[in-house]
């Protein structure tokens, strides 16, 4: 099993800041020691023909370059890592800059076994050995990957989805045969620049029932097997909708449903803003890293 962390297990009750000693950075050093104590991974590494490769990453709002939706809530309002995270590094801020990204995808770089990787993947790649890469994150590498903010309820969630470091490390570094994501819960499974990009959320229970069928059969998508390499893509709503329809990010006018969704909000009867980070944070990727077949 491997494993990178997303936003939810950083978060820290105030109560227990003193527990981690290093805030946020301290609970994450810890879930470390548990991933080790289990044996869950969190290097890269080969198995038989497939390299896993983590990545670890933040986002950063300036990974947003579409135009804005005037009237917009801004982010820090509805988002609980703005206010359940705690930074005590040293020139590292939650938001109005790329900081946080930046200490993020130094963890990559820093790391011997992630270094080792991409020249060993290159070597792999030359030799002809029919390898197959995945690479995995938990916050978004390319804007593609999300919807436009004409169609979300919440517009400036862009600026707390993904990473232009990450962005390198994937399209530029790594450039792996399939690139697995979350954060956003959007069901993804698209061809871009010649990367295969899949988010196969879980999801929260609620989203779970408004899937067909009540999400029975939801399961682990399986990339890569050994006797029949990789697996087709999956026919999902966004993706769907993108290979048939450009991208107009220059559109700011709210779609009629997120229209309704609002009007709704507005008079009570959507739950408001109180719910809104519910409705937009996520949980952990590998939860739905899915199955490799190795």
């Amino acid at each position: 099993m491997f494993w990178v962390c997303g936003n939810h297990e950083l978060w820290i009750r105030r109560g227990d800041r003193a527990k981690y000693g290093d805030g946020s950075l301290g609970k994450l050093a810890h879930l470390k020691s548990i991933a080790d104590e289990l044996g869950v991974k969190y290097r890269p590494e080969r198995i038989g023909d497939v390299w896993v490769v983590p990545l670890w990453s933040w986002y950063h709002a300036s990974w947003d370059t579409e135009p804005d939706v005037v009237g917009a809530i801004p982010i820090e309002k509805v988002m609980m890592d703005f206010h359940a995270c705690h930074w005590t590094a040293e020139g590292v801020q939650a938001g109005g800059d790329d900081s946080l990204a930046r200490m993020f995808d130094e963890m990559n770089s820093e790391s011997p076994e992630y270094v080792e990787a991409v020249a060993r993947i290159r070597e792999d790649r030359l030799g002809d050995s029919g390898v197959y890469v995945v690479s995995f994150s938990h916050f978004l590498p390319h804007q593609d990957l999300l919807p436009e903010k004409r169609f979300l309820y919440y517009p400036n969630l862009a600026k707390a989805v993904g990473s232009d470091y990450l962005g390198r490390r994937v399209f530029e570094e790594i450039r792996p045969d399939a690139h697995v994501y979350g954060h956003t819960h959007f069901t993804q499974d698209m061809m871009k620049e010649g990367i295969r990009f899949v988010q196969w959320p879980l999801g929260y229970p609620k989203e779970q029932r408004r899937r067909r069928n009540g999400g029975d059969g939801w399961g682990p998508l399986l990339l890569w097997d050994k006797a029949s390499g990789s697996s087709e893509a999956r026919s999902t709503y966004w993706s769907d909708y993108y290979r048939s329809n450009a991208r107009r990010a220059h559109d700011t006018s709210p779609a009629p449903y997120v229209v309704r969704r609002r009007s709704s909000d507005a008079g009570g009867g959507g739950g408001g803003v109180g719910k809104a980070a519910a409705r937009v944070a996520t949980s952990n990727v590998t939860a739905r890293f899915g199955a490799l077949g190795v």
